[in-house]
């Protein structure tokens, strides 16, 4: 997962995306709501309905800030567990300094309380260097494994234990989700914590930006970079960025900890479609054959180009994949929450995936107010980049290998600019249930007209504006929570046709440095 914006580099492509930040904001965000009317464009239609709800507890509940960040939510006593991550808006862009300020990392494992709002945490410098600097990192890759209930984390960007500079982490860690969080809930004691996680160190794992997924046994280490050093927004010699441009497939020895089996695949096409990182990589179902599958949505960068992918992959096996440039990906191109939806009712099946809001080359809604600062911004002819989007999107990917995109008619509520830097986080129900696959996509023949409650949304990145009304302001960590209902009913929704790109076209720009 996950997973995503707040990462670390490189090109001067996230100076211009992100001048929006203020990290260290403390703004709740969505104060104020400007109703946006709903679009009478809504003339197509889809087989479902999804409700964002955000959920309000008792006076007095204040969730910790976090973007970024791993999560594991491994039974149905609503009990989540929390760790790395950010607590602060992007990382600033300061020729000299501590771009990513050490005291933003997250060092504490939180757990939540999703019924009463209810918090508990620890602070992961009790524990020793080794584990303590690596669970402080930043765009991790995790997996839940439901079966065993073993929590795994691998790689991510952060501070070295000593403070001396920042790397990519090259550490696998496991944990039982369970055992840890009964043991943050009852006060434990660091050496009993400690007890609970078993770790190990191979180079071949220091990733951070891509993603950690099981299928058949194997672990899939997919796509992401190596970065070590300090960010620099102008250049310098003393970092060294690498991006993978694999699918890792390694499995585990079941008596030593350890990685058992090991093999790597690339692309060698030219366009180099395994370029990316900070981008959403889900499990999925392939239309055409009702089989799992790993599919591959947007991510940056394009060697030598400041741009976004928009075709996806999917990956079958560990050397089986396919590259659809039938496919032009119009919304969210950064980590943002996806929710996935099989339907096999119809004359052909079909899969949906929902993108709740997050960064994006086009956009429908925006206010009068976010209209205002967007024209600014680009009447003033500064290249800001891409915009944050209140939209909510889905992609359509039917069996004959066709394709169809959508907005939602109304946007994010409040018409705030949310979603990026988050994930969407799936309610163990859905699976002890059977209202989902293995791998989490829900089944639409399962639901009914009744909603259901199928995940939540927490955290991320929020922006003021689609783009900054002044440079180098306008983010902050988010700490709303939704919870996010699916019924099986039509849905009329807007064809992405009537969707506005962005004023600023900087697809074939080069790199000034980086790739």
């Amino acid at each position: 997962m996950k997973k995503s914006l707040s990462l670390i580099i490189l090109p001067l492509f996230f100076l211009l995306i992100f001048q929006l930040i203020a990290c260290n904001s403390n703004r709740s965000g969505g104060d104020v709501e400007e109703k946006i009317t709903v679009t009478p464009d809504a003339t197509d239609s889809m087989p479902f309905k999804l409700v964002f709800t955000e959920k309000k507890w008792n006076a007095g509940v204040n969730l910790p800030r976090v973007q970024s960040y791993s999560f594991a939510l491994p039974g149905d006593d609503g009990l989540l567990l929390i760790m790395g991550g950010r607590r602060q808006g992007l990382h600033t862009f300061k020729s000299e300094g501590e771009n990513f300020v050490r005291d933003s990392s997250n060092n504490f494992i939180y757990v939540l309380d999703i019924n009463s709002g209810d918090i508990w945490n620890f602070d992961v410098n009790e524990l020793n260097d080794e584990l303590s600097a690596p669970l402080q990192a930043t765009n991790q890759q995790f997996y839940l494994d439901r079966e065993s209930g073993n929590f795994y984390i691998v790689g991510g960007y952060g501070w070295k234990a000593d403070g001396s500079d920042m790397k990519t982490f090259s550490t696998m860690i496991r944990v039982n989700a369970v055992d840890l969080i009964d043991a943050v809930k009852s006060n434990s004691a660091a050496d009993q914590i400690q007890e609970l996680f078993d770790w190990f160190d191979d180079e071949r794992l220091a990733v951070t930006g891509g993603e950690l997924l099981k299928k058949d046994n194997a672990f899939y280490l997919i796509m992401g970079q190596l970065f070590n050093g300090q960010y620099r927004a102008f250049g310098g010699a003393n970092f060294v960025q690498k991006y993978t441009e694999e699918i890792k497939v390694f499995t585990l020895n079941p008596n030593d900890f350890g990685i058992l089996s090991y093999g790597a695949t690339t692309s060698t096409e030219e366009d180099h479609p395994f370029h990316r990182r900070d981008l959403n990589i889900i499990e999925d179902i392939d239309p055409a054959t009702g089989q799992e599958r790993i599919t591959v949505l947007g991510g940056v960068f394009p060697p030598g180009i400041i741009g976004a992918y928009t075709y996806p992959i999917y990956i079958q096996g560990p050397q089986d994949y396919e590259i659809d440039r039938s496919i032009e990906q119009k919304f969210s191109q950064y980590e943002c929450p996806v929710i996935s939806v099989y339907d096999d009712e119809g004359e052909e099946a079909t899969v949906y995936h929902t993108f709740f809001g997050g960064i994006s080359h086009y956009y429908y809604f925006q206010t009068d107010s976010q209209k205002a600062i967007y024209n600014l911004a680009t009447e003033q002819g500064r290249n800001d980049g891409l915009p944050f989007i209140g939209d909510i999107t889905t992609l359509q990917l039917n069996a004959d290998g066709s394709s169809s995109q959508y907005i939602f008619p109304e946007p994010i509520p409040g018409n705030r600019l949310l979603g990026t830097s988050t994930h969407f986080i799936p309610n163990p129900d859905i699976f002890k249930k059977g209202i989902s696959f293995d791998n989490g996509v829900i089944k639409l023949s399962e639901i009914s007209k009744e909603k259901v409650l199928i995940g939540y949304i927490y955290g991320g990145i929020e922006a003021e504006a689609p783009l900054p009304k002044v440079p180098n302001t306008g983010t902050f960590v988010s700490n709303s929570f939704f919870e996010v209902y699916i019924s099986n009913e039509n849905f009329n929704v807007i064809p992405a046709s009537k969707a506005k790109e962005s004023t600023k076209d900087i697809s074939g720009l080069p790199y000034l440095r980086g790739s």
